[in-house]
């Protein structure tokens, strides 16, 4: 492989050994005053923000939080909710953000699986070892007294988990992946494609169990910036977000995909104050793109790519010109201290060859919890870095001739629809476990924002869609649910008695 197609991106200097709660109390030392979180009407400075971090850190350490376990938390979006975050930080734990839409059964999947000794949240009920958000509450309410911050993560180091996510498994149930406090210092701190600062003021605009809200709390927090956050509400309504942009003077953005389609198309120059927008989480779509840099784009348009195993982000393209004859966008180029490379087995693949794309680099997750066999499976050995790893993503890649990589869909059973990644899989195990269906297969039907989920269900005898619906919204959350339910007598088969998916998506 030629120099010029870039697997590592270029090595920066980022305090790669330090933990995010002394990154921000060191920002609280140098800029005590400046703000650093809005919510709700209600903002924190640094000195505010560790302040209360650190009173309810030690609530939290007398209630055994310690360092290497993990502490649940059940909240919206909310200055609370950060507040809550670098506490479980600074107590040495990783936090594990569920998300409120969804089925209780699942955040309490999430709770057991995860081994969290506790958990923070409104309603408790049904949740072992929870503690009521009122109780956090109080110590926001009540005035800071003149104590110093303390850092109160004894022993925690820079590969100690930061967090826990869960993403969609393809065995049925979730599967959770542990993060540590070096993958996200190195997503958004001395980087190379973006330069976040302390003029920066940077929306929250996901939910925080999706990755993209750890670039969007950890960017403002490690770069003295300020972090808003942004309701849904206004997010989806073009004039709405507009507003909020321009009063919270907004220079950094996050969208998705689909989101970003739907205000480039409808108020193409909706987005051009701004300093930096990313987009990513599903392919973006190079005409609507070309609509946006006609109209008056931000200063800087990024399309990134990135697993949550690798950290939010792995690679980005600066969109600065499309051409009129695209319909995709390139995934760019490996972000700084990040290894991509495109494997066909164990062989790197030549410029336009097609293989599996592999990341590795400092953004890497630990693995999967308690799942050694999986992280086994994922997390390989990179043969041509002693002691290297590489993850391995299922994403199917090649090399432009100009060094750029393009993404080509994927190589198993796994979407992403609305920036969720979906295993079709888990749909199809959650459905089997209906005692009147025999099989399912769940399939993905149409094109860009059209795409929906369509399920084709064998059944012993009639169910009916609403019971088949119901059944799925006990355990799944709202976009995993299909958008059709299809009974049958049975599935097709083809010759080698498999189930005949290319039968399967002619039915309809």
């Amino acid at each position: 492989m030629s120099d010029q197609f870039f697997e590592e991106g270029p090595r920066t200097a980022y305090p790669r050994d330090s933990t995010l709660p002394a990154q921000v109390l060191a920002q609280a030392a140098l800029t005590p005053d400046a703000h650093a979180v809005h919510y709700d009407g209600r903002t924190l400075t640094y000195r505010e923000l560790v302040g209360y971090a650190g009173r309810v850190s030690e609530s939290l350490r007398a209630a055994g939080v310690r360092r290497g376990g993990v502490v649940a938390v059940l909240d919206r979006p909310s200055l609370r909710m950060i507040v809550v975050f670098l506490a479980i930080l600074q107590a040495g734990s990783a936090y594990l953000p569920l998300d409120e839409s969804n089925p209780h059964e699942r955040n309490l999947f999430m709770v057991r699986d995860s081994g969290a000794s506790l958990i923070l949240a409104e309603d408790v009920e049904g949740f072992p070892e929870a503690v009521r958000l009122s109780e956090v509450d109080a110590m926001l309410n009540a005035p800071l007294g003149e104590e110093e911050p303390r850092d109160l993560a004894p022993g925690a180091t820079a590969v100690d988990a930061a967090y826990v996510m869960y993403t969609s498994g393809s065995t049925g149930t979730p599967k959770g992946i542990a993060i540590p406090h070096r993958a996200i210092t190195r997503l958004v701190v001395g980087t190379d494609y973006v330069d976040l600062g302390r003029d920066d003021v940077i929306a929250q605009a996901s939910n925080a169990s999706f990755d993209a809200a750890t670039f969007e709390i950890w960017g403002a927090l490690l770069n003295g910036g300020l972090l808003v956050g942004l309701p849904k509400e206004q997010l989806l309504i073009s004039h709405e977000l507009k507003g909020f942009l321009d009063e919270h003077r907004v220079t950094t953005l996050f969208l998705t995909a689909a989101v970003f389609h739907l205000h480039a198309t409808e108020s193409p120059d909706l987005l051009g104050g701004l300093r930096n927008l990313l987009v990513g989480g599903d392919v973006m779509d190079a005409r609507i793109s070309l609509a946006l840099l006609e109209a008056g784009p931000p200063q800087r348009l990024l399309n990134a790519y990135g697993p949550t195993e690798a950290t939010t982000f792995s690679t980005a393209h600066v969109v600065d010109r499309v051409s009129a004859a695209s319909t995709a966008l390139p995934i760019g180029r490996p972000l700084a201290n990040t290894l991509v490379r495109i494997l066909d087995g164990t062989r790197r693949v030549a410029p336009g060859e097609v293989g599996e794309l592999h990341i590795g680099g400092d953004g890497l997750a630990l693995g999967y919890v308690n799942r050694p066999s999986l992280t086994a499976e994922r997390f390989v050995a990179d043969p041509w870095c002693a002691g290297g790893r590489l993850y391995r993503t299922g994403d199917l890649a090649r090399w432009t001739s100009d060094g750029q990589i393009e993404f080509l869909g994927r190589a198993d059973g796994q979407t992403k629809l609305r920036g969720y990644r979906i295993e079709l899989g888990e749909i199809e195990a959650v459905l089997r476990g209906h005692e009147l269906v025999r099989d399912a297969v769940v399939i993905v039907e149409g094109e860009g924002e059209a795409r929906r989920l369509i399920a084709y269900v064998a059944v012993r005898n009639p169910i009916g869609t609403t019971e088949l619906r119901r059944h799925l919204v006990r355990v799944l959350p709202e976009h995993m649910v299909p958008a059709r339910l299809i009974e049958l007598p049975s599935l097709p088969l083809n010759a080698n008695g498999k189930v005949d998916r290319v039968r399967i998506s002619e039915l309809h």
